[in-house]
């Protein structure tokens, strides 16, 4: 024991040197930024306004890549599995990280094993929409039609599993009333549809949602997510002030890093971020991209965040009769 004492101090000093070493050098090379879902949707709004201000901080490239596919579990997959140097990152909003757990009995990452929280980056209101010739003008009016022609309407969303999914699900328990769900390869697809008039109803998030309704082509119904209105839209009226409650809370918005990414260098990115989100032009264009600044979270608290996050979705995906069913 007393021989492998040395041994085992100097492999300890050897691994505090080698991270010391890792966050002064990092970045070395370009940071890829990777995003679960198509360019034009929230998180990947948020993660090149980010990532042009650590560009600019870190002196390499920061590069967005967006990899859409099954409601995030491809890029979650790709990010579990990169080298955990700080070099590959993941920007997502909250379903990947802590809706699909509840919803697959089988995915390619476990998304509390493989991700090292690193800051919660912004919030968003839910905002119910319909089409601009859907014959009502409130959530009341909403409710009373769909509850009087049961199954003859649709909504979209930007997938299965997505915030805007389980919201939808989770208010036609509430509010007493049948709509099909028709699933699209994310906001821009399911907006489409949704003017045109294949579909009548949705439930997105405000990066996606506002410039639809700005632009005259739906029609803002509801905040479903809030029982305070929203600071974005404040002329837009609650869902519990019609008396439909209990519904889903904000989306929100992360940066993870793989499991295995050095302390120090964590350290250095959460530090790095939380400047970058108290930059004056990125606190002042966040509202214009529908998003709500966060305080500061520290990544333990972050990470108590997101338990509580996940057992709330263990819950209401039970309640609906989506819990791992697929």
């Amino acid at each position: 024991m007393t021989k492998l004492l040395p041994l085992l101090l100097g492999l300890a000093a050897a691994l505090a040197g080698q991270a010391a070493h890792a966050d002064r050098t990092f970045p070395d090379k370009p940071v890829r930024v990777v995003v679960p879902f198509p360019p034009g949707q929230g998180s990947d709004i948020l993660a090149r306004a980010i990532g042009d201000k650590l560009s600019q901080k870190w002196g390499q490239a920061v590069v967005v890549e967006n990899k859409a596919g099954a409601n995030g579990a491809i890029a979650l997959q790709e990010v579990a599995r990169a080298k955990g140097d700080g070099h590959t990152l993941l920007v997502t909003s909250n379903s990947p990280v802590v809706i699909n757990p509840s919803l697959y009995k089988q995915l390619p990452y476990d998304a509390e094993r493989d991700f090292q929280p690193i800051a919660l980056l912004a919030a968003t209101d839910m905002l119910m929409v319909v089409n601009s010739q859907f014959p009502a003008t409130t959530l009341a009016e909403v409710v009373a039609h769909l509850k009087a022609h049961p199954g003859q309407y649709s909504y979209a969303s930007p997938g299965t599993g997505s915030t805007s999914h389980l919201s939808m699900e989770v208010f036609k328990q509430r509010a007493g009333v049948e709509i099909t769900h028709v699933p699209y390869k994310g906001s821009p697809p399911a907006f489409t549809d949704l003017i045109g008039g294949s579909t009548q109803l949705m439930i997105d998030a405000l990066p996606s949602a506002l410039p639809q309704v700005k632009a005259g082509r739906v029609r803002a119904i509801a905040i479903t997510s809030s029982d305070t209105p929203s600071t974005i839209v404040p002329d837009v009226p609650l869902a519990s002030a019609a008396g439909v409650t209990g519904l889903p809370g904000r989306a929100w918005y992360g940066m993870f890093a793989p499991r295995a990414t050095p302390a120090p260098v964590v350290a250095k990115i959460v530090a790095d971020v939380q400047d970058v989100l108290q930059m004056p032009d990125i606190a002042a264009k966040l509202p214009q991209l529908g998003l709500e600044a966060v305080p500061a979270t520290p990544p333990a608290e972050f990470g108590r965040f997101l338990a509580k996050e996940r057992a709330y979705w263990v819950d209401a995906t039970r309640r609906t009769g989506m819990y791992q069913i697929e």
